[in-house]
């Protein structure tokens, strides 16, 4: 056994650490002299007014979009925080300018510290690889969804107090257990990326394949189809219990127990009605059509890929999924669209997607932006009369692939059960490529204040009959860790900050900062920063 001693002096730690508390409220107070001198401890925080001189690229901006263009994303087009920080994109302190950093209870949060300070010390050795140990959770009733927790990813944010044991003190907690909001969903769905669309980012087997290789699949496919047989349709129903059954339904129709978390919802296969497909509108797909979409799932949805299946069982899937509707029996799929190469992009083809873009009211629902918030928006129904969203162009992420070929499918062929119509039979080619190539350009110059991540606080909006107070959490989570305010001044629990104006202007919550002389001060004249119409 390696480091015995040190082994027994860790356990010693650890027994004592429960003695500790992960509040610093035993920490001496700043003084005012202290509070006054804003980039004292602020580790790269600066005064208000130098800030768009100084620091990270990211902390010169103001709009969310500007700051989202120089963040890393993951595969399904998320900002990948953790890039972020690792490649310098930004640098958060792990403490507000307020104050100096208070006094570590003796715990795990002070070992941590001591780790920090000491590098590779023999006795701390265990406790380094730990923390930074990727936790493999394999779930005894099914193993396909393993999940691989990134504990480095998490201490680069937090303390250990932050979760433990408050919100990791529970075993053999499920997917609808965070969904709920609970565990996981304390953060995730709220302030980091949501559990419902961010399979990938834990389930290690569903992660999305690199497009070489999805693209090879595809083609051997296409070349070499799998016909329906009993025994594959049986096989078929096997693989749908193990792996689609939560979602879609026992029955097919998209009622399955993750259902009501799920938005966009689960495909009703029932209806027999496929958005994405080759073959025109109100054609029924051609089976390669829904082995592509099982192959390379669905980004921004709760679709993952199942790439990692074996082919056979992907095919048994594609025919046990045509057993829930009637329509395969009675109808034939017409022959895919043919999609021509592209042209060259060029400044008269773009003129032209803008110009179709307006006359087809594209805008009506995408708005003028492509964000996505047209006035129709909030109206829109599927099939199933479920609630359904316009795709936001400006994200630069598309459900099934991301390429000109893709979007331009899209626009020909609509996407059946949704508001979205064919435009094949209306527009020219070269007018299905302007708009291809100008839907794809608004990713690239997209403004505006983001609301992804930004916390709501109506409870006191209601009372006093004024809007809603919106907290931008990514303007503060580019330039401060979560344990610069979390827990010592919000506790991570909906309900149990009874944040209001009074107390604020007392000099508590948000107050920490914006006094006057860290940030912007809180009060009538400055009501316009939070509460927006």
């Amino acid at each position: 056994m390696k480091y015995p001693v040190g082994r027994i002096l860790l356990l010693a730690f650890l027994s004592l650490a429960s003695l500790g508390s992960g509040s610093d409220s035993g920490a001496p107070k700043p003084s005012a002299e202290s509070r006054s001198r804003p980039t004292e401890y602020g580790g790269g925080w600066a005064h208000p007014a130098t800030l768009a001189t100084t620091g990270p690229q990211a902390e010169q901006l103001t709009e969310w979009q500007d700051v989202r263009a120089l963040l890393p994303k993951d595969a399904a087009g998320g900002i990948d925080w953790i890039r972020a920080v690792k490649e310098g994109v930004i640098a958060p302190s792990p403490h507000l300018p307020s104050a100096p950093p208070p006094k570590a209870p003796f715990g795990l949060d002070f070992l941590a510290l001591m780790l920090n300070a000491s590098g590779d010390t023999p006795l701390l050795l265990d406790l380094k690889g730990l923390l930074e140990h990727d936790v493999k959770l394999v779930p005894k009733d099914a193993p396909f969804f393993e999940v691989r927790f990134p504990h480095s990813s998490h201490s680069l944010w937090l303390n250990c107090s932050s979760c433990h044991p408050w919100i990791l003190g529970k075993r053999g907690v499920g997917m609808k257990t965070i969904l709920d909001g609970d565990y996981c969903g304390k953060c995730h769905g709220k302030v980091s990326f949501v559990p419902e669309t961010g399979c990938p980012r834990c389930h290690v087997n569903l992660r999305y394949p690199q497009e070489e290789l999805a693209q090879a699949d595809l083609a051997e496919a296409q070349k070499s189809p799998v016909p329906a047989t009993p025994e594959l349709v049986a096989r078929g129903r096997k693989v749908y219990e193990t792996l689609c059954l939560r979602c879609h339904g026992e029955k097919g129709d998209g009622k399955g127990e993750f259902a009501p978390y799920m938005n966009p919802k689960p495909r009703n296969f029932v209806e027999g009605a496929y958005k994405f497909r080759m073959t025109p509108s109100g054609s029924i797909p051609q089976d390669i059509d829904i082995y592509r979409t099982i192959t390379i799932g669905v980004k921004k949805s709760s679709m993952p890929a199942w790439f990692v299946v074996p082919r056979q069982d992907r095919w048994a899937l594609v025919h046990y999924v045509k057993t829930f509707a009637k329509v395969f029996k009675d109808e034939k799929a017409e022959e895919s669209i043919k999609i021509p190469e592209p042209p060259p992009v060029s400044p008269k083809l773009l003129a032209l997607g803008a110009a179709v873009f307006a006359e087809s009211k594209c805008w009506d629902c995408h708005g003028t932006l492509g964000k996505g918030d047209g006035a129709a928006a909030g109206t829109l129904e599927d099939s199933s009369g479920s609630p359904i969203l316009p795709a936001d162009f400006t994200q630069g992420v598309f459900k099934v692939g991301n390429t000109d070929k893709d979007i331009y499918r899209t626009v020909a062929t609509g996407l059946d059960g949704t508001p979205m119509p064919s435009f094949g039979d209306v527009l020219k080619e070269e007018q299905l490529w302007a708009v291809t190539y100008y839907v794809r350009s608004l990713a690239a110059e997209a403004k505006g204040f983001g609301i992804t991540g930004d916390i709501h606080f109506p409870r006191e909006a209601k009372k006093n009959q004024m809007p809603a107070a919106v907290f931008p959490h990514w303007f503060h989570r580019i330039r401060f860790k979560c344990t610069a305010c979390h827990p010592a001044i919000f506790r991570m629990e909906r309900g149990s900050n009874p944040i209001s104006m009074d107390e604020i202007l007392s000099g508590k919550w948000c107050a920490r900062c914006h006094n006057g002389r860290i940030a912007w001060v809180a009060g009538a004249q400055t009501c316009g920063r939070c509460h927006r119409s």
